[in-house]
Parts: structure tokens; sequence; C-alpha cells
């Protein structure tokens, strides 16, 4: 069956706090690599048919950073979720096949838990499948309410009993579809709500109402599902993502003297026995040899670097260092 993904990539991101209005809030960086980014390159392994991303706020920044592997619809007004995914109308609802929807916004979900997801889609029969996380505390999160291990509706914190408060499967903001019921359904939302929007969760209550089996998928690790809304999360992801990066690197035999000090982004290529030291900085495309020494307090952009190569308290950016050539300390080479 084929698949389809929707990104959202449309909102302004206002408690991200710039006075920029050339920047979307999918656009901001971790390691030098945009938060949509992060998404995309997760998502692509499973052979999408088509990607579409919709942008809105800042799109033309947007635009650049997705273009080259998106298909881009823009959201010229912010009319909510529902209105968001509309947006793709042109795109896929004529096709027949599964569609996943997602937020640009959320870097730390993995290409294994997408998989995942689709898994419990196709071997439930569901026409829509919710993932969720289980939280010790859910205070403030939609919570998932179940009849007979289906999905009924999500609730909202404001609007929940205490019973429904009670429930601790939460909703992460991520689903799939029947693409073609998705778009279907999108035709019978309507705006009569307080925010005066589309909500993509209504769908939940049309499939519902005709009788359309819903399930949910509850994720192994609930901070994959982190949303970055303002700065200080944008802090926690790129801490989280960090971690896995210098943890991909030493396991592959690169070592890493003080992971907690050493920023790694997630386009670089490092050679087997090159250690990294201390305050180290290895940004954008830079492939490094084995055997090599980094640092301590160096930075590399773009950089090429040999094998048995030096590189001490040294800048280097766009340039060559070659086999067994030593640079620095205080060396600035471009």
């Amino acid at each position: 069956m084929e698949k389809y993904a929707i990104i959202l990539a449309a909102g302004k991101g206002t408690r991200m706090k710039s006075k920029r209005d050339d920047i979307s809030k999918v656009s901001f960086p971790i390691l030098g690599q945009p938060l949509v980014k992060y998404v995309i390159n997760a998502l692509k392994p499973l052979g999408f048919k088509k990607l579409v991303a919709v942008v809105g706020f800042g799109g033309k920044t947007s635009e650049k950073i997705v273009k080259d592997e998106c298909e881009v619809v823009w959201q010229l007004e912010q009319k909510g979720t529902g209105h968001a995914v509309m947006m793709a109308g042109p795109v896929l609802e004529k096709l027949e096949g599964e569609t996943i929807v997602c937020c640009g916004d959320t870097p730390l979900l993995t290409t294994e838990t997408f998989e995942a997801l689709f898994k419990a889609h196709e071997e439930n029969g569901n026409a829509m499948t919710v993932m969720t996380s289980i939280l010790e505390d859910p205070f403030g999160y939609g919570r998932i309410v179940k009849v007979n291990g289906n999905v009924t509706k999500i609730v909202e914190q404001k609007d929940a009993t205490e019973e429904e408060r009670a429930i601790n499967e939460v909703n992460a903001g991520v689903y799939v579809f029947d693409n073609a019921k998705l778009f279907e359904a999108l035709g019978h939302l309507t705006t009569k709500n307080a925010a005066g929007e589309y909500y993509l969760t209504d769908v939940l209550g049309i499939f519902v109402n005709n009788g359309f089996k819903v399930g949910s998928y509850p994720v192994k690790d609930p901070d994959e599902t982190l949303g970055v809304n303002d700065r200080n999360q944008l802090s926690i992801a790129a801490k989280i993502i960090q971690k896995r990066i210098n943890k991909a690197h030493m396991v592959a035999g690169v070592s890493i003297e003080d992971p907690d000090n050493t920023y790694i982004a997630p386009t670089v290529k490092i050679g087997q026995d090159t250690t990294i030291a201390p305050g180290s900085y290895i940004m954008g495309n830079t492939v490094i040899g084995e055997e090599s020494l980094i640092g301590p307090n160096t930075t590399l952009k773009d950089a090429k670097v040999g094998n048995h190569a030096k590189v001490v308290m040294s800048s280097v950016s766009n340039a060559e260092i070659k086999d067994g050539e030593e640079i620095g300390p205080f060396a600035n080479v471009k």
C-alpha cells in the first residue's frame, strides 16, 4: 500500500519570542540542522510516495529548507491543523493509501517509531491510528478515551471528567489515516468552536460516527514526542539529539572524551579510532578520517580532515587538512 506524509510546518511559533518575521519555528536549528529536517530524515527511509510540507508563517524560509525533498503547499491563513491538512488536498485527496500527519517541530521522533506506528495501523486494520504517550503525570494533555480497546475520543484537560483525568495515555499529535477517508472527513469539519478553527482531531469523531476503527500506538520512549514550542524545549531536544549522535559515533569506534561538551552535527562523518577532545564543535558536512585528534576547543565547519591528522585549539572552515598534518594551537584556517 502506498504511503504519504503531511508535515505541518506553517506555525508562527509565538513562544519562540523572535522579532524576525522571516524565521519559521521549524527552521530553528539543533546542531546546525533545522527542526523540520530531523522529521524529514526520520520519515524518508519508509519509502513514501509523496512527502508534502505545509508552510505558512516564514514560509519562504521553510520552503527553502524542504523543497528538495517535499512538495510544498501553503497555508496562507492560520485556521487550525485541520485547515493545514486541507491545503494538501490538491496533491493527495484523490490517492489511495495511508497518510501520516505529523508536525515539523518534533525532531526527536525516529524512523523506528514511525515504522512501528504504521505497523500497528495495518495489523489492527485501523482507519485511523493515534500516536500516544503513557505518562506518569498526564496533566495538561489530551486524554485518549477508549471503549473495548478502540479510541472513541480525545478529551482535553479542561473538558475531562475526574475519571478521564485519571487516564495516563495521552495524544502525541501524530496520526496515520486511510487517505481517502481522511480527505472525505475534512470536508465535514466545521469551525464551531471557541477558536473558530478547523481541528484535525475532530476527524476522529467523524470516523467513530461512521463506524471506522480508530486505534492508538503508545511510543516506547515518551521523550520522542516532545514538541519544540519555546527555546527551553529547544535546548532540551538539543541535548537529547547531542547524546544520540555522540553515542552513535562512539559505538562506531570514535573516542569522545567528554560527550557532554562535544557538539557534532548529524551530517558529520568520523573515521574509526579518531579522538574528539572536549569543547569541540564539528558542524556542517565535515568529514574526518581515521586515527586523528580533534580538539580540545576546536571548531570545524564543512572541513575535510585526513587520517592521522591533528587539529588542536583551532578553527577550520571550508578547508582541507591533509593526512598527517598538524594544525594549531590558535590557528584559523579558511
